[in-house]
């Protein structure tokens, strides 16, 4: 969490200004406070970069609902706490329901600095979850990309099921199907094996030398393949990708 802030603090009453921010600098001793009264100046601030924004709720010529609706439109990601001695109830459910985070009354201030904890922490922990996100969604692009360029059909099926949960355009091309065709069929449907031994060996090794198959086709057709199998544990699944090469006609690989 960030030891220093910068706070917008939308505040009329200079003294309430200065007892509230005196609070937070107990806390955050080098933060920097920008006071503002009126509504240009507060639209002004928003392009400032701020950490939090604190507002009162009721000012004269300019209304702290006003505020929240201003700064949720342009920043939505900042904090916004109401401290403020007139807001009831029933205007704070409806803050809280327009995008504000929290809000502290005036005669109970020593509940701020929760508050304020509360809500930074929520934004590191919202702001951590979207850079794991995105750097799934990176991992997910280059899966992709890699497993899209394989010259090999690719089956990426469910150890337990023998499900297949993904496939390549190569599978597509062999097989003469489409991928929702493909999809959620055990493997054992496309892939004919002469025996069963190569199955039972695959969960006890990461890899296997490859044997020869029939890939059946949707055309009744049937092409021999060469299919390696390789254990993968990802995501906390038990997952076994298969790899088929067509063998040249007429030329069959012997092992």
């Amino acid at each position: 969490m960030k030891a220093t802030l910068r706070i917008l603090n939308l505040e009329d009453n200079a003294r309430d200004a200065e007892l509230t921010e005196a609070m937070v600098s107990a806390r955050w001793p080098q933060s920097h406070f920008i006071r503002v009264d009126t509504r240009e100046e507060f639209i002004t601030a928003l392009d400032d970069d701020v950490d939090l924004i604190l507002s009162d709720y009721t000012m004269p010529g300019f209304s702290g609902r006003e505020a929240l609706l201003l700064a949720h439109e342009k920043h939505p990601e900042i904090p916004f706490l109401f401290v403020s001695g007139t807001i009831g109830e029933d205007a704070a459910v409806e803050a809280l329901k327009n995008g504000a985070t929290d809000y502290v009354l005036k005669h109970r201030l020593m509940r701020l600095i929760p508050a304020i904890d509360r809500a930074l922490r929520e934004v590191e922990e919202h702001n951590e979850r979207e850079r794991a996100e995105e750097a799934m969604r990176q991992s997910e692009h280059k899966y992709r990309e890699l497993f899209e360029c394989m010259s090999d059909a690719a089956f990426l099926t469910d150890e337990q099921s023998g499900r297949i949960i993904d496939t390549n355009r190569q599978a597509e091309t062999l097989l003469g199907r489409t991928r929702a065709e493909i999809l959620g069929h055990k493997q054992s449907e496309f892939l004919s094996f002469e025996t069963t031994s190569y199955a039972r060996k695959l969960p006890d090794t990461k890899g296997l030398q490859p044997v020869e198959c029939d890939l059946m086709r949707a055309d009744k057709g049937e092409i021999r393949v060469d299919a390696r199998a390789t254990r993968l544990d990802l995501y906390g699944r038990a997952l076994v990708l298969w790899l088929c090469h067509e063998l040249p006609n007429g030329s069959p690989k012997q092992f």
